[in-house]
C-alpha cells in the first residue's frame, strides 16, 4: 500500500500527516474531528514556469480540458456529481502549479477522490472539445488585452525577465494559443499529470488510517512515472535599471515596479514578507484567501491619503524560483505620473534608511496572526494553503511561518530593503492612459 514514510507536523491547532504511495503520489491528510464538510485538493507541479516560447498558455489550457471528462467521467459529469450533493469545485493555474478542488459533505469525500483520480491520468482531450476550448482561452486573452492594468503588468514582467519563463502570463500569448495543437496539449498532460508530480490533500473528519485505504483504492492503480525535470533556465542578475512606457486607452495612469527577489528557498523571504507588510499591509497568503489591512501602511498614507493615487500597494508572493518584489500605483486623475513616481521612490528610500518602528512591526505581526487564524477557519482554505506550501517549499514552512516572521527586527527590514530595492535591480513600467473623448 503506502510507504508509511509518514511525518507529523504539529503546531498548536494544526495537525497534518504526510504519506507517499508506491507510485510516488504524495498525500497530506488534515484531520478535523466532527467537521461537517470535506475537501479534496489535487495540485500539480506545472504552470507557466514549465512552458517555452511557442506553447505559452498551454498549462492553463490543459486545466480547462480537464473539466471535460475522460475515463469513467463523461463531459459534464464533474459538475453533476459535485452539484448533486451541494458541493463546490474549481481549478486554476499559476506560474508554479495547477490546482483542482472539491468541497463536499463529509460523507461524500469519495466523489472527490473519484474525480481527481480520473483527472490524473485518464482525461479525454476530444479534438472537438480542444477546438471549442481554444475559442474560450483566446477569448479570455482578448478580454485581458482590453484591461490596461493587465497590459501594464504583462509589459513589466516581459521587461524584468529576459529568459526565465516567469516572464509571460499564465494565459499565454494569443499567437501561441492560435497554433497549439491537440497533440501539444496531450503531450503536456501526459508529461506532468503523473502521480510523482502531484500532491493530494484531503481535509475533513477522517483519521489517516481510515481514509488512506480509500485513497489507495482510487490512486494506487495509477502507473508510476518519473517526475519530469524542473526548468533549468536561470534569470541572470540585472545590471541596471530598465524602464518601459506604454500608451494605451485608459482612464487612469499606472506605475508598476519590479525588483528581483529570491524564491522561497532563501531565508530572506521572511524579511521581504515583513517589508511587504510595512509598505502595504498584511496579505499573509498573497496567492489565496486573506484580506489586506493596508490603510495603516506606508504606501497608503503617502500616496492615497494625500490624493496622489487611488491605490498604492506592494506585493511579494512565494514562488519556487526567484521572482520579484512589486510595487503598484494607480495615479489619481489630474496628478502628474512623475510626481506620483517621485513620492513612491521616496518611500522606498525612507524604509531603506530608517527602520520601521517597533509599533509597526507589532501591528503587522498581530495582523499576520489574525489572518493565520482566518486561514485555518474553513476546510477549503486549509487544504489550499497546506497544499501550496507543500508544493512551493514544504508544509513545515507554513508551520513555522509566524515564528520566523516574529524574528524579523526593524533593522532587518531596512537591511532587506537596501539589499533588494535598488535602482540597479529595478524595472519600471509606466502606463500612460490615452483618455477617450469625455476624459480629461
Amino acid at each position: 500500500m503506502t510507504k508509511l514514510a509518514q511525518s507529523i507536523s504539529l503546531f498548536k491547532e494544526l495537525q497534518v500527516s504526510r504519506h507517499v504511495l508506491d507510485n510516488g503520489l504524495k498525500v497530506l491528510i488534515r484531520e478535523i474531528p466532527n467537521a461537517p464538510v470535506s475537501g479534496c485538493w489535487a495540485i500539480y507541479r506545472v504552470g507557466s514556469r514549465n512552458e517555452r516560447p511557442g506553447v505559452t498558455g498551454i498549462s492553463h489550457w490543459v486545466e480547462h480540458m480537464l473539466f471535460k471528462g475522460g475515463g469513467k467521467l463523461h463531459k459534464g459529469d464533474i459538475g453533476r456529481i459535485v452539484s448533486s450533493v451541494g458541493g463546490e469545485y474549481n481549478g486554476f493555474t499559476s506560474k508554479d502549479f495547477t490546482a483542482y478542488f472539491e468541497v463536499l459533505p463529509a460523507d461524500q469525500i469519495e466523489k472527490g477522490l473519484l474525480i481527481e483520480s480520473e483527472r490524473m491520468m485518464n482525461a479525454a482531450f476530444d479534438p472537438r472539445e480542444v477546438e471549442s476550448e481554444r475559442t474560450v482561452v483566446v477569448s479570455e486573452r482578448e478580454g485581458n488585452e482590453n484591461d490596461p492594468e493587465f497590459l501594464a503588468s504583462e509589459e513589466l514582467f516581459l521587461s524584468a525577465f529576459r529568459f526565465h519563463p516567469y516572464r509571460w502570463s499564465e494565459g499565454g500569448l494569443k499567437a501561441d494559443l492560435l497554433k497549439i495543437t491537440r497533440d501539444d496539449l496531450f503531450e503536456h498532460y501526459r508529461r506532468y499529470y503523473v502521480p510523482g508530480n502531484a500532491l493530494l490533500v484531503v481535509v475533513g473528519p477522517f483519521a489517516p488510517k481510515k481514509i488512506l485505504p480509500k485513497i489507495q483504492e482510487y490512486f494506487g492503480p495509477l502507473a508510476k512515472s518519473n517526475r519530469p525535470s524542473d526548468p533549468t533556465i536561470a534569470e541572470p542578475p540585472q545590471s541596471g535599471e530598465r524602464r518601459v512606457e506604454v500608451r494605451i486607452p485608459s482612464e487612469a495612469d499606472y506605475i508598476k515596479v519590479a525588483y528581483h527577489a529570491p524564491g522561497f528557498g532563501s531565508e530572506d523571504v521572511y524579511g521581504l514578507m515583513m517589508l511587504d507588510a510595512i509598505l502595504s499591509g498584511v496579505r499573509l497568503f498573497a496567492f489565496g484567501p486573506g484580506q489586506s489591512s493596508g490603510r495603516s501602511a506606508r504606501l497608503h498614507k503617502a500616496l492615497v491619503e494625500r490624493k496622489l493615487a487611488t491605490e498604492a500597494s506592494s506585493e511579494f508572493w512565494p514562488t519556487i524560483d526567484p521572482s520579484v518584489f512589486a510595487l503598484d500605483v494607480t495615479v489619481w486623475e489630474g496628478v502628474s505620473i512623475d510626481r506620483a513616481e517621485k513620492v513612491l521612490m521616496e518611500e522606498v528610500e525612507k524604509i531603506q534608511k530608517t527602520p520601521p518602528s517597533k509599533h509597526e512591526l507589532e501591528r503587522a505581526i498581530a495582523q499576520i496572526k489574525a489572518q493565520y487564524a482566518y486561514t485555518l477557519d474553513g476546510v477549503a482554505r486549509q487544504g489550499f494553503v497546506i497544499g501550496i506550501f507543500e508544493m512551493i517549499t514544504s508544509f513545515e514552512t507554513m508551520a513555522r511561518l509566524v515564528e520566523e516572521l516574529e524574528k524579523i527586527s526593524p533593522a532587518k527590514v531596512s537591511e532587506i530593503a537596501a539589499k533588494y530595492l535598488t535602482v540597479q535591480n529595478r524595472t519600471v513600467c509606466r502606463c500612460v492612459g490615452v483618455r477617450n473623448s469625455h476624459g480629461s
